[in-house]
Protein backbone atom coordinates (compact mmCIF):
# COMPACT_ATOMS: atom_id res chain seq x y z
CA UNK A 1 0.00 0.00 0.00
CA UNK A 2 2.83 2.16 0.93
CA UNK A 3 4.08 2.10 -2.96
CA UNK A 4 1.13 2.72 -3.97
CA UNK A 5 1.17 6.05 -2.02
CA UNK A 6 4.26 7.17 -3.22
CA UNK A 7 3.56 6.37 -6.74
CA UNK A 8 0.42 8.53 -6.67
CA UNK A 9 2.81 11.26 -4.53
CA UNK A 10 4.97 11.14 -7.10
CA UNK A 11 2.55 11.47 -9.82
CA UNK A 12 1.15 14.77 -8.09
CA UNK A 13 3.94 16.04 -7.22
CA UNK A 14 5.09 15.72 -11.57
CA UNK A 15 1.33 17.64 -12.19
CA UNK A 16 2.70 20.06 -9.96
CA UNK A 17 5.49 20.57 -11.05
CA UNK A 18 4.25 20.32 -15.24
CA UNK A 19 1.46 22.83 -14.11
CA UNK A 20 3.78 25.32 -12.47
CA UNK A 21 6.21 25.46 -15.15
CA UNK A 22 3.79 25.81 -17.96
CA UNK A 23 2.41 28.73 -15.94
CA UNK A 24 5.99 30.32 -16.00
CA UNK A 25 6.89 29.49 -19.55
CA UNK A 26 3.66 31.21 -20.61
CA UNK A 27 4.19 34.34 -18.59
CA UNK A 28 7.30 34.76 -19.93
CA UNK A 29 6.67 34.72 -23.44
CA UNK A 30 4.01 37.18 -23.13
CA UNK A 31 6.65 39.15 -21.17
CA UNK A 32 8.55 38.74 -23.87
CA UNK A 33 5.85 39.77 -26.35
CA UNK A 34 4.72 42.93 -24.01
CA UNK A 35 6.93 45.84 -25.78
CA UNK A 36 4.66 48.03 -27.96
CA UNK A 37 7.51 50.48 -29.39
CA UNK A 38 7.87 51.36 -32.92
CA UNK A 39 5.67 48.66 -34.04
CA UNK A 40 3.43 48.35 -37.09
CA UNK A 41 -0.74 47.46 -36.75
CA UNK A 42 0.12 44.11 -38.33
CA UNK A 43 2.93 43.07 -35.75
CA UNK A 44 0.82 44.57 -32.84
CA UNK A 45 -1.91 42.36 -33.75
CA UNK A 46 -0.22 39.18 -34.37
CA UNK A 47 1.33 39.38 -31.15
CA UNK A 48 -1.77 40.41 -29.54
CA UNK A 49 -3.08 37.28 -30.88
CA UNK A 50 0.27 35.30 -29.40
CA UNK A 51 -0.47 36.73 -25.66
CA UNK A 52 -4.24 35.73 -26.03
CA UNK A 53 -2.98 32.34 -26.87
CA UNK A 54 -0.35 32.11 -23.77
CA UNK A 55 -3.01 33.48 -21.40
CA UNK A 56 -5.16 30.49 -22.44
CA UNK A 57 -2.26 27.86 -21.90
CA UNK A 58 -1.60 29.97 -18.57
CA UNK A 59 -5.52 29.63 -17.52
CA UNK A 60 -5.28 25.76 -17.91
CA UNK A 61 -2.73 24.82 -16.47
CA UNK A 62 -4.00 27.07 -13.46
CA UNK A 63 -7.46 25.11 -13.95
CA UNK A 64 -5.48 22.03 -13.64
CA UNK A 65 -3.75 22.88 -10.37
CA UNK A 66 -7.51 24.29 -9.04
CA UNK A 67 -8.75 20.67 -9.91
CA UNK A 68 -5.70 18.94 -8.39
CA UNK A 69 -5.99 20.84 -5.06
CA UNK A 70 -9.50 20.11 -5.32
CA UNK A 71 -8.79 16.40 -5.83
CA UNK A 72 -6.65 16.59 -2.62
CA UNK A 73 -9.19 18.47 -0.64
CA UNK A 74 -11.59 15.70 -1.42
CA UNK A 75 -9.26 12.68 -0.76
CA UNK A 76 -8.11 14.20 2.43
CA UNK A 77 -11.65 14.67 3.88
CA UNK A 78 -13.17 11.24 2.95
CA UNK A 79 -10.16 9.51 4.54
CA UNK A 80 -11.31 11.91 7.60
CA UNK A 81 -14.57 10.58 7.36
CA UNK A 82 -13.89 7.26 7.27
CA UNK A 83 -11.34 6.98 9.76
CA UNK A 84 -14.21 8.75 11.80
CA UNK A 85 -16.44 6.18 10.86
CA UNK A 86 -14.24 3.18 11.75
CA UNK A 87 -13.62 4.42 15.10
CA UNK A 88 -17.06 4.77 16.20
CA UNK A 89 -17.45 1.16 14.89
CA UNK A 90 -14.81 -0.59 16.54
CA UNK A 91 -16.17 1.23 19.54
Amino acid sequence: MSSQNAQRAQTINQRITEATGQVITEYHEIVHLAPVASKDKVASAMETYQIEGHAASMVRAIEDLLMLSRSLKEAWILSQVSSTLENHTSS
